[in-house]
């Protein structure tokens, strides 16, 4: 066998460069558009989580390779390494409650107006889901503000199980029984207040608010009011809720858990995953009073109705070119 002189061997090239730039040409120019808009609005987005976004909202299979080197030739990933963004979480052991509301984490952040007024955000998120229940500005660190926002997340979603929380002054007291503490007794909520560093129990807020600082704050900035900054956080949070893949969650979003549809939607994206409806595309799948409901069909025609795994008879309409009629469910 004869060997190369070493000097050649260096400057050869593997052929990598080659089947990178293949990638990258292979990449669709709407694709690419899509990536440069997210990553405008959600500097925190990753090619692992572009890759859930394509295929949870387009279903098309992006590979996460050819997203990879396209952020990397964009400078995208320079830019990060550059700015100190890219952290390095460690290893931690993951746990989660296995139920909607069997626990929910609450944690205070401290943001500010224009004017460096001070504001905090109140925020309960729910463990098993990382479905964001409730998210109010205060103009004040007090009892009575997370009493106040406490009250309002019951009267919306419930009653949860158990409440877990840092050992903040807004919360607990060494010195006696506090209000917050009281409320919690009478409703029957099993309060867990964890010391610092702790991630196995508030780990998922604290990402909460890390995704919140990257994609909300930088990018929006300050605002001059309470009022126009609430606003905007509804709107954040209702696209972390219903729309921004969770990396936690498979790509699933917290909605898709948090409403107890996340095994049937994982079995319908299967199914693409696998190659055998190739023709048809999901277009929303939701829970309505308990009965599971899946839309899907193909790009251009009629579309299939299942509720609880079983398709749905479709009555005609008196408008039958139209392919439209009421549902029997």
């Amino acid at each position: 066998y004869k060997f190369e002189n070493i000097e050649q061997l260096k400057t050869k090239s593997s052929g990598r460069k080659r089947a990178r730039n293949a990638i990258l040409t292979d990449l669709p120019e709407w694709v690419k558009a899509e990536v440069l808009a997210l990553i405008k609005e959600h500097p925190g987005m990753g090619a692992l989580k572009l890759k859930q976004y394509f295929f949870r909202h387009h279903q098309v299979i992006v590979p996460q390779k050819r997203l990879y080197f396209f952020l990397r030739d964009e400078g995208i990933l320079a830019a990060r390494a550059k700015a100190g963004k890219k952290t390095d979480e460690g290893e931690v052991r993951r746990f989660e409650y296995p139920v909607p509301m069997s626990a929910v984490q609450l944690d205070l952040l401290q943001l500010k107006l224009r004017d460096s007024t001070n504001l905090y955000l109140v925020t309960f998120l729910d463990d098993h889901s990382r479905y964001v229940l409730h998210s109010r500005l205060e103009p004040a660190k007090t009892m009575d503000s997370v009493i106040r926002q406490l009250t309002e997340t019951v009267k919306t979603h419930g009653i949860m199980d158990r409440l877990i929380t840092d050992k903040g002054s807004e919360f607990v007291s060494w010195n006696g029984f506090t209000a917050f503490e009281t409320l919690l007794c009478q409703l029957d909520i099993e309060l867990i207040a964890s010391g610092p560093e702790t991630p196995q129990n508030q780990g998922k807020i604290e990402r909460w608010h890390q995704t919140l600082r990257k994609e909300f704050d930088a990018v929006r900035g300050r605002f001059e009011h309470q009022a126009e900054a609430q606003i905007e956080l509804d709107r954040f949070v209702n696209y972390y809720n219903y729309e921004r893949p969770h990396q936690g969650l498979g790509g699933l979003v917290p909605a898709d858990r948090f409403f107890g549809i996340a095994e049937d939607l994982e079995k319908e994206l299967a199914s693409y995953h696998a190659g055998g409806r190739a023709d048809e595309r999901i277009y929303f799948c939701c829970n309505i009073q308990g009965r599971r409901l899946v839309v899907s069909g193909p790009r251009s025609g009629e579309l299939n109705i299942y509720s609880n795994d079983s398709r749905a008879e479709r009555k005609e309409a008196s408008d039958e070119q139209d392919g439209q009629g009421p549902i029997e469910l």
